[in-house]
């Protein structure tokens, strides 16, 4: 097997889509809830928009398969994997640690314009530390250690999770790679299967999946990402299926579930919820080997690659917008968010909230995310060269 070394765009692209779409998830259903209400009227796309987490999951596994399928194929030794650690520290810390700063001092702003009690809640100093080291969805004191209020800027929990499962990446790449590939289809089903009862357990949908069950999550999804980039070289599934076949296949069985709810029973929600995940792994199929395809290349273009780029600053940014938006609306108005707004002004509120995020995440992206990835990766990666070499000596 051989890699592609090739940039896949349009998987870049669906980055920005799925990182938008939580966007408005939050913002719609948690900052102005009679949007939600709004789009629920016509859609449930973005109610069920939390389930882009979980392509987030599949794609890094299938991504970083791509990345470092040379560096870890033949094994894994204490270089290559500071080396690999210190590129994935760089990746994401920055900007996480960046925004907890700018969240720090939005509860001194709200203590000074509210004059009300600061660093309480899920704002508490115990768990400030917890998010300096990426460590706010491992909090054993939550009950049953399912849900935590630790969350400065929620939706980093998942970046908490996915650190772990970098750590470990490398070795459960290289096992993965090394095993045959007639068992590639049987490892895919056993982790899919998996997901179910981890899903129904911890809590009846993968909305509410964070905390230590996360680590299930995350990991299994991951490994799905893995075998899906396998079925990827190997192709063989071309001898069965047109790719264009598994592309409307891929969209209409995502489209369908995110469209719909399938009520309120745990078992069946959980369901509902699986379910879309199979859909995932045949969508990035399909686009990381149609490139030359209507919706690939649509999703090739600049600005749609773009969005994909500043998808992480979008993903990372867009809690703090609202959170600043809410302290905003209540200083000026002494009423929660969006409350007497109609229809016309919510929409019109929803759309600035969009435009916010976009233009804050190309600042960050720009001046937070590239230059401290650029130096972190020359600073660590020379010093961890130079001790190498020395030590070879």
């Amino acid at each position: 097997m051989t890699t592609d070394v090739k940039h896949i765009k349009p998987l870049t692209s669906m980055r920005g889509i799925a990182a938008l779409s939580v966007a408005i998830l939050h913002f719609s259903y948690y900052g102005i809830p009679k949007t939600g209400d709004i789009l629920s009227a016509h859609t449930a796309f973005f109610y069920n928009s939390y389930l882009w987490v979980d392509f987030f999951f599949i794609l890094s596994g299938f991504i970083m398969t791509h990345v470092y399928f040379s560096n870890f194929a033949s094994g894994v030794n204490l270089h290559k994997y500071g080396s690999y650690l210190i590129s994935r520290f760089a990746r994401i810390y920055p900007l996480h640690i960046f925004m907890i700063v700018l969240f720090i001092g939005l509860e001194v702003v709200k203590y000074l314009l509210q004059n009300t009690s600061s660093f309480t809640g899920k704002f508490n100093l115990t768990a400030l530390f917890a998010n300096i080291f990426m460590l706010q969805a491992f909090d054993f004191s939550c009950p049953p250690w399912f849900k935590c209020d630790t969350y400065w800027n929620e939706p980093a929990w998942s970046i908490s999770v996915e650190f772990l499962i970098y750590s470990i990446f490398p070795c459960l790449l290289f096992l993965l790679l090394k095993n045959r590939h007639k068992f590639d289809l049987k490892i895919y089903i056993t982790a899919l299967i998996t997901m179910l009862p981890v899903i129904i357990i911890a809590a009846g949908n993968l909305d509410n999946i964070i905390g230590i069950p996360s680590i299930a999550r995350c990991g299994l999804e991951c490994i799905i990402g893995i075998i899906t980039y396998k079925f990827h070289l190997q192709g063989t599934y071309k001898k069965y299926f047109e790719m264009n076949l598994i592309g409307v296949i891929s969209i209409i069985w995502i489209l369908l579930i995110m469209h719909n709810n399938w009520g309120d029973s745990r078992v069946v929600r959980s369901v509902h919820d699986w379910l879309v995940l199979p859909g995932f792994s045949l969508l990035i199929l399909y686009l990381s080997n149609n490139r030359n395809g209507l919706i690939s290349k649509i999703l090739s273009l600049p600005l749609m690659v773009y969005l994909g780029a500043i998808s992480y600053s979008i993903y990372m940014t867009h809690w703090f917008i609202q959170e600043l938006f809410r302290t905003f609306w209540n200083h000026k108005f002494h009423v929660y968010l969006g409350t007497n707004l109609n229809e016309y002004e919510s929409w019109m509120c929803l759309c600035l909230f969009i435009l916010v995020v976009l233009a804050t995440a190309s600042i960050t992206y720009s001046f937070v995310e590239i230059p401290m990835r650029k130096y972190l990766k020359e600073k660590l990666l020379n010093k961890q060269y130079l001790h190498h070499h020395l030590l070879d000596k």
